[in-house]
């Protein structure tokens, strides 16, 4: 098989509202097709890992309904959240004191890689997870 080409069909998500509830309702479906597509355990505590830090970004700063693709590929799984905020995801300072803020700093750890796409019309925020 071709490391381009999904060897499984993606989630194609329809809109979700920024709401914590949705993100309860993605990893549920997240893992079930994880579990589907016989990921081992440790690589698909690490992708639903960062599909909460992704979705919580979008809860907390783009405040926007969005649209999430997991997708494997060959070797890795590749996540993308698209909202529809144009303000590019920002890592932060480490605060040691801080409960929260420290999600993007978890995805590149975790990712093989990371990033995003800029839009007119918001922005999609990836991750490529090893498994």
């Amino acid at each position: 098989m071709n490391a381009e080409s999904s060897c499984d069909k993606p989630l194609l998500a329809e809109e979700y509202p920024p709401l914590a509830g949705a993100v309860t309702e993605v990893r549920r479906t997240v893992r079930t097709m994880l579990t589907q597509w016989q990921v081992p355990g440790p690589a698909a505590e690490d992708i639903l890992l960062v599909v909460e830090e992704l979705l919580a970004n979008v809860i907390d700063h783009a405040q926007t309904p969005f649209r999430i693709t997991v997708d494997r590929r060959g070797s890795t799984v590749q996540v993308a959240v698209r909202d529809r905020s144009c303000a590019p995801p920002r890592m932060r300072e480490v605060d040691l004191t801080a409960l929260r803020g420290r999600g993007l700093r978890l995805v590149a750890a975790i990712a093989q890689r990371w990033g995003y796409d800029g839009e007119d019309t918001g922005k999609t925020v990836w991750a490529e997870v090893a498994v």
